[in-house]
């Protein structure tokens, strides 16, 4: 049976993943750097693991030489993709990953040729980042085929932010904001543009982040003018504001290093009792040139949960031989309805 290797899997969500596949017949190697935690974890979960390092291609290469996917969960990713990526190329590995992160995406979709060669699939955001959100840019746009404007907004409800997603944060911390306008990736400044939305009676403040379907939406849909915002308090919204100030401050490494310090001291995610209890709400629109709109909402399972749940169910698809050759993204690869196969997804039009 085919050989999946979870690697960064005692990381938060990377130990999530691996309860999961604990419970599978598939044949799984966990893998990282960190033999001690390793160890630890491969008694607990009762899976076998293998020590690699990124920095050691002879490592990795041993690690995947027999391996036909790796779920690669080892943040932030905009320093760990390359290594493993390249890896994943000379071993003939599938590439899967739970990134966000823009420049990821933008890096992979730019070997898309070399994977097609090697007749592997990469497909980078198998988690919250970026499912929910690109089955709504997809679906959407199957309802509105000219579509020529995409936003998106979520939201997360009775949750929080595990360590790993914090210092992924504090990696971006003065790089500003994205969005997409004629086709282009457009360097903003943080909290660029604000609105609210409207679900039933409730009015949600949102502001625009550099989210990962900057890149990845237009990919699936083609679209070539793409917002993402995410809700969050005004006050926290002109914080943002003021970090477009401060920039040159948080681009010393030597800062960096001291927030994700004290992001140490914090619990590492969200206990499982928040992981079952929240929930994820998404929100779409596009419109076209004739000023058309159509709206959309999603709500879904809360973000580690999902991501933990999606990842692994897409592990499972590509192990099984349901794959395409290289870049993909997943509505691409798998439909619209990919994330109805989270259980408890709702999905509807607003009419």
């Amino acid at each position: 049976m085919a050989r999946i290797v979870l690697y960064g899997s005692y990381g938060y969500t990377g130990n999530l993943i691996a309860e999961i596949a604990a419970k599978s017949d598939r044949e799984v190697v966990l893998s990282g750097r960190d033999e001690e935690k390793l160890k630890e974890q491969s008694e607990r979960v009762k899976i076998p693991y293998k020590t690699a390092s990124l920095d050691s291609a002879s490592d990795l290469d041993e690690l995947l030489k027999d391996a036909e996917v790796v779920l690669h969960c080892a943040g932030p990713f905009v320093h760990t993709w390359k290594p493993m990526a390249d890896a994943c190329l000379r071993n003939g590995c599938h590439y899967l990953d739970i990134t966000g992160e823009i420049s990821v995406f933008e890096s992979l979709k730019a070997m898309d040729r070399q994977f097609k060669e090697k007749k592997i699939m990469a497909m980078p955001g198998v988690g919250f980042d970026v499912v929910p959100t690109d089955c709504m840019a997809a679906w959407l746009h199957q309802q509105m085929p000219d579509a020529t404007h995409l936003e998106l907004a979520f939201q997360g409800v009775g949750s929080g932010v595990s360590r790993g997603t914090a210092k992924t944060m504090i990696e971006n911390l003065g790089e500003g904001g994205a969005v997409r306008e004629k086709g282009i990736i457009k360097k903003v400044p943080a909290a660029y543009k604000t609105r609210e939305i409207k679900s039933g009676d409730k009015a949600v403040r949102v502001v625009s982040i550099p989210w990962g379907d900057i890149s990845t939406a237009h990919f699936s849909t083609g679209i070539d003018n793409i917002v993402v915002y995410t809700a969050m308090p005004e006050k926290m919204i002109q914080r943002m504001k003021w970090l477009n100030r401060l920039k040159p401050i948080f681009k010393s490494k030597r800062v960096r290093n001291w927030l994700k310090r004290k992001v140490d001291s914090r619990p590492e995610g969200p206990n499982s009792e928040k992981r079952m209890n929240g929930r994820s709400l998404i929100w779409g629109e596009v419109r076209n040139e004739k000023g058309d709109s159509l709206e959309g909402f999603i709500e879904t399972k809360e973000g580690y949960q999902l991501t933990a749940e999606m990842a692994w169910n897409i592990v499972l698809k590509v192990s099984s031989g349901n794959w395409s050759a290289g870049y993909q993204t997943p509505s691409k690869a798998y439909g619209a309805d990919l994330i109805l196969e989270i259980d408890g997804t709702t999905r509807n039009l607003k009419l």
